[in-house]
C-alpha cells in the first residue's frame, strides 16, 4: 500500500526529493519491522497521514505498470526503458529469430491427422459428417472471441495504438489476459456434438457419452477431434494453444506410436522433478572423485533430513 503509493507519487511529480515523498519513505522505513516492534498501522491511520500531507487517497499507476491505459513520460527513465529501449531490443531479437528460423512453419501434419481420418469416415457416416459440419462454426466463434478481446501482441497484429506511445490497447475488452485465456479454454471444452449428429450415428453418440462421463478429460476422442480440427483451420493463431494446448500435445505424442510417451498427472509430475540440492551434492562428489573439485552451493548440515535419507548415494561412483 505505502510502497505503491510512494512509487506513484514520485512518478506523478517526477521527483523523489519532494517533502511528501521523503516523509513516505521515512514512514516505510519505520514500518519494515512493524510486527516485531508492535506497531499497528491500519488503513485509517494511512488515510489520516495522507490527509495531513494534503495528498489524494489514490494515485494512478505509472505507465510502465499499466501498459494498456498509461501514458508514458519521456522524462521518466523507467518509461523510456520499457516503451522505447526494451521495445526496440525485443523487436530486434524477434527479427533476428525470424531470420534464423524463417523456414520453420506453424503447421505440423501429425496434429490434424485425426481430423482427416474422420473426414474419410464421414463419407460413409452421415452423423460424423454432420458433427464435423457443426464443429467448424463453433470453433470460429471461439476464434472471434479471442480476436475481439486480445491485444495485438497476443494475436499477431490489431488493436488500437495509444498515439506516440507504441502501446496497443485491447480491442473492445477490459478483461485481463488470464481471464480471456481461461474463457477460450472453457468455450472449447463446452463444444459438444449436436443432437442431430448423435441421432444419425451411434459413434457420435458415444463420443458425447464420453464427454458426459468426464467433461474435463483431455483424452476422449471428441475432445481430441476438436483440437485436431481447430489446428487444421487455425494453426497460425495463438488462441489454438490456449484453447487446446494439452490435447495438441497428446495428438503429437500419439502420432509417434504406442509406447513412445507416458501421461503423468500433475501431482506425480511434481514428485519427479529433480531436487537441485541432491543433484548438487552428487555433482560435488563426482568432482571430488575426479580431483577437480569446484566449490558450489551444496547441502548444509541437516539439510538431508528435510529431503529424506540420501545415504544410498554414498559411495556412488560418477557415471553410474
Amino acid at each position: 500500500m505505502c510502497t505503491s503509493y510512494h512509487e506513484s507519487l514520485c512518478y506523478k511529480r517526477n521527483n523523489i526529493n519532494s517533502p511528501s515523498a521523503i516523509k513516505i519513505a521515512q514512514l516505510l522505513g519505520h514500518l519494515v519491522d512493524r510486527a516485531k516492534a508492535g506497531i499497528v498501522f491500519d488503513d485509517e491511520k494511512w488515510l489520516t497521514f495522507l490527509k495531513k500531507e494534503g495528498l489524494p487517497k489514490s494515485l494512478a499507476k505509472p505507465a510502465y505498470k499499466d501498459k494498456e491505459n498509461g501514458r508514458p513520460q519521456r522524462s521518466n527513465l523507467i518509461d523510456r526503458l520499457v516503451f522505447e529501449t526494451a521495445k526496440s531490443v525485443r523487436e530486434k531479437a524477434l527479427g533476428n529469430f525470424s531470420k534464423r528460423f524463417k523456414e520453420v512453419e506453424s503447421y505440423d501434419e501429425d496434429v490434424p491427422a485425426t481430423f482427416y481420418k474422420e473426414c474419410e469416415e464421414a463419407k460413409q457416416d452421415r452423423g460424423i459428417a454432420k458433427a464435423l459440419e457443426d464443429l467448424r462454426p463453433e470453433l470460429r466463434t471461439i476464434r472471434d472471441f479471442w480476436s475481439k478481446n486480445c491485444m495485438a501482441s497476443d494475436d499477431h497484429g490489431g488493436g488500437e495504438e495509444v498515439k506516440g506511445s507504441g502501446v496497443r490497447r485491447r480491442r473492445k475488452s477490459i478483461l485481463p489476459f488470464q481471464a480471456i485465456a481461461e474463457q477460450v479454454r472453457d468455450k472449447f471444452l463446452a463444444v459438444r456434438p449436436s443432437a442431430e449428429a448423435q441421432a444419425l450415428s451411434p459413434i457420435v453418440a458415444r463420443w458425447d457419452r464420453d464427454c458426459q462421463y468426464n467433461p474435463m478429460s483431455t483424452s476422449n476422442h471428441w475432445t481430441l477431434l476438436k483440437a485436431s480440427t481447430m489446428f487444421r483451420y487455425h494453426h497460425d493463431r495463438p488462441f489454438v494453444w490456449y484453447a487446446a494446448g494439452v490435447e495438441l500435445g497428446i495428438l503429437k505424442s500419439q502420432a509417434r506410436g504406442a509406447g513412445t510417451f507416458r501421461s503423468v498427472v500433475g501431482d506425480i509430475w511434481e514428485c519427479l522433478k529433480v531436487d537441485n540440492k541432491a543433484a548438487d551434492r552428487k555433482r560435488k562428489k563426482a568432482e571430488e572423485y575426479q580431483g577437480i573439485y569446484v566449490g558450489g552451493a551444496g547441502l548444509e548440515d541437516g539439510d538431508a533430513d528435510e529431503y529424506g535419507d540420501w545415504g544410498w548415494m554414498e559411495g556412488v561412483e560418477p557415471n553410474d
